[in-house]
């Protein structure tokens, strides 16, 4: 949805929304912000300015808003309002990802796993009462980025990019943005699925990772993919809206903040591509 279209009044039904679901009942633990904390903030930027502080952002990246609203059994589960691969154009997201480092040797790794399940089953329903409700979400940004493949149209790159992103509308949209400039696009929607793919010819030409995913994230995918003979040499670039550390995470060819403009992730994808040694 266009800046200019979207109103304070339409970002606290959305609050409203996700309450009504993640917080069911009057009973207690209760969440931290309700509606009636948002109440008298007149432009989005008052509104905005009661949302938790936002980390200096690279400044070619796009805006991104977030609020703290979790669920009983999780605090940090965050509603996003975010402008996201086109300017001055913002969506709705639930973002059930943290900075909690729980490796598959924990103890409690079973459990982290089922409340992620749980976790990602809230952001399903949560999203789709928004765009029930005609608020803007994902698959709003998934048909922009389908029409916006049609008119920017480029000839024929000969690379093939690996798309991953646990986003499945972000997946999608991002693999039709690419294909209309060129690149031949297959898609992946989880760290798994990236594993598997790679077990095959022909490889890709450049590996899309999204960082935060469920079961194998984006640094598991990264390490294996670099322990790998066959693929130790790929280009990755690595996106995360995550705080992370680089220097745990094995080589990377770089990394590209979310939520980002298209310009910017096409000028990076020609800058890694062009790098690659000639067959």
């Amino acid at each position: 949805m266009r800046l200019e279209e979207l109103t304070p009044a339409m970002v606290r039904r959305a609050v409203a929304i996700y309450l009504e679901i993640a917080w069911p009942g009057q009973g207690f633990p209760r969440p931290r912000i309700t509606v009636a904390d948002l109440e008298g903030a007149n432009t989005l930027d008052e509104l905005f300015a009661r949302f938790d502080p936002q980390p200096v952002r690279d400044r070619a990246a796009h805006k991104r808003h977030t609020l703290r609203l979790g669920n009983p059994d999780y605090p940090f589960m965050k509603f996003v309002v975010q402008e996201y691969l086109v300017d001055a154009e913002y969506f709705f997201a639930v973002d059930t990802h943290d900075d909690l480092d729980v490796k598959p040797t924990d103890p409690d790794f079973p459990r982290w796993l089922e409340l992620k399940r749980r976790n990602a089953e809230l952001k399903k329903r949560i999203e789709a009462a928004w765009a029930a409700e005609g608020l803007p979400t994902y698959g709003d940004l998934r048909v922009l980025a389908e029409g916006l493949a049609k008119i920017e149209l480029e000839g024929e790159k000969r690379a093939r990019l690996l798309v991953v992103d646990d986003e499945a509308e972000v997946c999608h949209g991002l693999g039709a943005l690419l294909r209309g400039r060129g690149y031949d696009v297959e898609l992946a929607f989880d760290g798994a699925q990236v594993l598997e793919r790679l077990r095959h010819e022909p490889r890709p030409d450049l590996l899309l990772l999204d960082f935060s995913m469920p079961e194998v994230d984006g640094e598991e995918v990264l390490r294996r993919v670099r322990a790998d003979p066959r693929t130790k040499d790929m280009p990755v670039l690595l996106a995360t809206a995550s705080t992370i550390d680089l220097e745990r995470i094995p080589k990377t060819s770089g990394v590209l903040r979310k939520p980002y403009p298209r310009e910017v992730l096409f000028a990076i994808l020609s800058q890694l591509l062009e790098r690659r040694p000639a067959p």
